[in-house]
């Protein structure tokens, strides 16, 4: 099992979104748009390392010299899925459940564009896990009308009230990232990446 070791402050967001986009498509330049927007307020970008979404705001941050963490797994190596190439660094975990671990824990917030099945469990898993109490509270960011419209029907229902706090739903990049500096403020540096370290035990 692997654990990381912090030495530093983190500046870090988390993107989640799917792999099924495509290069050029709508979803694919506005999560691009969305890298450039982070790096160039100062923040580090971290996502699943692969393509689509993960591909789109890796090659956006990447273009203003930001700094891209991947955090892949061995069990989509196996299955023939690269690392997109405009990772800084990439952590690679050996199953798909660490691999989610690690993309929850390495962030100070979260940001979904886009939507899929696997995406709806990283956004579920990191507001079930905010409820709970079992990390402590981030923002957690919903780009998109999709997202609009399926917690206009959650929060519809009793079991649901309450419980939107974690949330913050928008509509585009700008947006987003209007949020995280309403929490954060504008980064004066970089986050190094050379604090994130991997252990085997």
């Amino acid at each position: 099992m692997s654990f990381r070791c912090w030495s530093g402050v983190k500046k870090l967001v988390t993107i989640f979104g799917p792999s099924e986009i495509s290069a050029g498509s709508e979803e694919y330049l506005s999560a691009e748009k969305l890298g450039t927007l982070l790096a160039d307020a100062g923040f580090g970008v971290v996502n699943g390392g692969y393509e689509g979404i993960m591909e789109a705001v890796s090659k956006g941050a990447a273009s203003r010299r930001g700094r891209v963490i991947g955090v892949t797994a061995e069990v989509y190596f196996a299955r023939g899925r690269e690392p997109n190439p405009y990772l800084s660094k990439e952590l690679s975990l050996k199953s798909a459940n660490d691999r989610l671990m690690e993309l929850l824990d390495l962030a100070d917030a979260y940001i979904a564009i886009g939507n899929s099945i696997g995406t709806l469990i990283e956004v579920a898993t990191a507001w079930d896990y905010m409820l709970k109490s079992f990390m402590e509270s981030k923002p957690l960011i919903l780009v998109g009308k999709h997202w609009e419209e399926l917690f206009t029907v959650l929060l519809a229902e009793q079991t649901f009230h309450g419980k939107e706090k974690c949330i913050t739903l928008v509509q585009t990049p700008d947006e987003a990232l209007a949020a995280l500096l309403a929490v954060f403020g504008a980064q004066q540096w970089l986050p190094d990446l050379d604090i994130i370290e991997l252990q085997s035990t």
